[in-house]
């Protein structure tokens, strides 16, 4: 299970509206199985169907995470148009295994659809999502 708080939540999503109708992408840094800070992070395709992260970013990112005592929990992106659930090309750039994706439907932006996932070996596993 994941959980994310709301303010982290909120962040995210106001991250992904910016950017909209590109796909966004960001970090969520947590412990145990809590999100508690996000990182947005530049998609340097800039386009609506594929996103890849500023590589300085997110090492920065990642860089900061570990200095508050925090891990990698989560890496998500947004589908702008598309399903809440990963594509071929998801499964096959998913580089972190231990990390949870989680893939934001824009299809309907007054109702976001937000989805976790474990993926691993071309196959994805649906994860419990709690907003608190």
């Amino acid at each position: 299970m994941l959980t994310i708080t709301r303010p982290v939540y909120d962040a995210m999503l106001e991250h992904l509206n910016a950017v909209y109708p590109q796909e966004g992408c960001g970090l969520l840094g947590g412990r145990g199985d809590t999100a508690v800070s996000h990182t947005a992070i530049d998609n340097i395709l800039h386009s609506p169907v594929a996103y890849e992260m500023d590589a300085t970013q997110q090492i920065q990112a990642m860089i900061a995470l570990e200095a508050q005592g925090l891990e990698n929990l989560v890496i998500y992106h947004s589908h702008p148009t598309g399903p809440s659930h990963p594509s071929a090309t998801d499964l096959a750039q998913a580089y972190y295994p231990d990390a949870t994706y989680l893939i934001i439907s824009l299809a309907d932006r007054a109702r976001p659809i937000v989805a976790a996932f474990r993926i691993g070996d071309g196959r994805y596993t649906p994860i419990p999502l709690v907003i608190q």
